[in-house]
């Protein structure tokens, strides 16, 4: 059985209470070696230890968790972040955080993100045939009904534009529909160099795309077999992008 050490960052006592006796009871794998109540003590506390999963929480008074993150920036842990505020969700990803739980805490969730932190790290010792890590841990975080729930960007393989919403079609071809305009979701996954834009209702990750078809005024098949038209803006970038 694997075991996964975990420390906790709250600022109140009842939460991080209530997570270890949760964590006891449903993931008797996971074993809570400390918890800190703020930001100084939840850096003083980590520097000395090496856990596998930091719990944390968002508002830790005069500091947030992203602060103490930014300051551990070479720590290597898994982040669940644990908190009763939505909006933060998109910040969050950029973290590399494996989940976005809302309080209180659900314990099926937790289980569930237990077990995603077991599977990264079996994935982590593997390497793909490209030699990049087989876990992706950059992910974007979709709000849901009762959750936000962080899709790994990896598995998208297009995103296109409904109106005022946006679908993400993913690798297992599931959809999913977010309220933000496909303009935002450009903004949020600039960084990565593998999304790009093909068409004012379309965005692709290149790494799924099977051919650039020239036919039709020119459109993309994807390898899952759907064809993405190319608008006439991005109509010679793209063909730029496939010559070289």
């Amino acid at each position: 059985m694997m075991t996964l050490k975990a420390f906790i960052v709250d600022d109140e006592t009842m939460p991080r209470n209530t997570l270890a006796a949760l964590l006891k009871k449903f993931c008797p794998d996971v074993v809570v070696t400390g918890m800190a109540e703020n930001y100084s003590r939840a850096i003083a506390a980590l520097q000395q230890q090496q856990v596998d999963i930091i719990f944390m929480d968002i508002n830790l008074g005069t500091h947030t968790g992203f602060d103490v993150l930014d300051e551990l920036l070479s720590y290597r842990a898994a982040v669940v972040f644990i908190t009763a505020y939505e909006e933060f969700a998109l910040k969050a990803f950029k973290y590399a955080a494996v989940n976005y739980l809302l309080k209180p805490i659900n314990h099926l969730e937790l289980i569930e993100t237990i077990g995603r932190v077991k599977q990264a790290r079996i994935d982590s010792t593997q390497i793909n045939t490209q030699g990049e890590n087989a876990y992706e841990r950059k992910q974007i975080a979709i709000p849901g009904k009762n959750k936000i729930e962080l899709v790994s960007i990896s598995n998208i393989v297009y995103l296109s534009a409904e109106g005022s919403y946006t679908v993400l079609h993913l690798q297992n071809k599931e959809n999913m529909i977010i309220s933000k305009h496909l303009k935002s979701l450009e903004d949020i996954l600039a960084p990565y160099p593998q999304f790009v834009r093909v068409h004012r209702s379309y965005i692709v990750n290149k790494r799924f795309v099977a051919a650039y078809n020239r036919a039709d005024n020119g459109y993309l098949e994807m390898q899952q077999g759907i064809s993405i038209p190319i608008g006439s803006l991005y109509k010679q970038e793209i063909f730029s992008m496939f010559e070289n």
